[in-house]
């Protein structure tokens, strides 16, 4: 209740008061109370009463307005802070959107940088799989010399790998051959050549392994007469032999592998090789007839009753002819 409204009602019960004092007896008056004044007592007494009690309700009201006074300070206290928090989370939203233009760009160049890297990465893969299917493909010739058809053991030479681009790989050595005492008759020495090899073709004379030729080969006696050396180009004693020109690869002095043996055999052996996967490069056929009076493998007789040495020594080319340009396998 507002003090303009207490005023006037604390004056009428004041009045009230005074009038209720002026018109009441003076004590120890023996006058009786009329029922009037009963009346206007009993009125006055409500009245009075009814003031206390809005007196009451008032200041009650007075602490309640205090109460909700102070409540809606703290209303205004606690927007006020909340609006500055909402400012501040409104300027990091805004930082956040200033700077999303320069996120989404390191995004993008992280998007390429991984495309490269994945780029890269494949032509590793394709890189390391094809050194892999290289080093898989890799193919040696192999050069060897039999005598009366056995092989002599010890007499195998490997070339390092054949070239893929049609190059070629040399072996080149000489190795002692013994002769038995039962060779007492003019015996070939044969030169036989194959290809281990780890590439897909080789698989008959439509699709040889590999090419090969002699270069020069001779047969000499170490003994000093315990051997007899004959063959070779009619006319020509102890001229080296060599592979004729091959009309149907171009006149090149080499001649097709047709079989290619496998890289390694089911019982390896580094001083052997699969006869059959070898062609014969001492063949009368393949050799070149210089002196056009006949040319043939060399041959040996032992004319002594012990074992006798003599010493081969050859050159031979190894080429792929049927090489790939883009598939090391072939």
């Amino acid at each position: 209740m507002s003090h303009a409204v207490r005023r006037p009602l604390t004056a009428a019960v004041v009045a009230t008061c005074s009038l209720a004092l002026i018109g009441a007896p003076a004590a120890g008056a023996k006058s009786k109370v009329s029922r009037t004044d009963r009346t206007q007592n009993t009125a006055i007494r409500k009245v009075t009463r009814t003031a206390n009690s809005a007196n009451r309700t008032a200041k009650s009201a007075q602490r309640t307005a205090r109460s909700a006074s102070r409540t809606a300070a703290a209303g205004l206290a606690a927007a006020a802070a909340a609006a500055r928090k909402a400012d501040g989370a409104q300027g990091g939203v805004n930082a956040v959107l200033a700077g999303v233009p320069q996120i989404t760009d390191g995004l993008r160049q992280l998007a390429t940088g991984l495309q490269q890297a994945a780029t890269g990465l494949t032509q590793l893969k394709d890189g390391l799989t094809t050194v892999g299917n290289a080093l898989a493909a890799q193919e040696y010739g192999a050069v060897y010399v039999q005598v009366g058809g056995q092989d002599i053991q010890g007499t195998l030479l490997n070339s390092a790998d054949i070239p893929d681009d049609s190059n070629a790989a040399i072996v080149t050595g000489t190795v002692l051959v013994p002769v038995p005492s039962t060779v007492t008759t003019a015996t070939p020495v044969k030169l036989l050549a194959g290809v281990r090899s780890g590439e897909s073709d080789g698989t008959g004379a439509a699709n040889p392994v590999a090419s090969a030729g002699i270069v020069t080969m001779s047969v000499a006696d170490t003994s000093g007469g315990g051997v007899t050396v004959g063959g070779g180009n009619t006319g020509l004693a102890g001229a080296p032999i060599t592979s004729a020109p091959n009309e149907a690869l171009g006149r090149a002095p080499v001649y097709n592998i047709p079989l290619k043996a496998p890289r390694v055999d089911a019982s390896p052996n580094p001083f052997g090789f699969p006869d059959a996967d070898a062609i014969d490069l001492t063949d009368p056929a393949t050799l070149y007839n210089v002196t056009g009076a006949g040319v043939g493998p060399f041959t040996v007789r032992n004319n002594t009753a012990g074992t006798v040495p003599v010493t081969v020594t050859f050159t031979v080319r190894f080429n792929d002819l049927t090489a790939s340009a883009t598939d090391v396998t072939a």
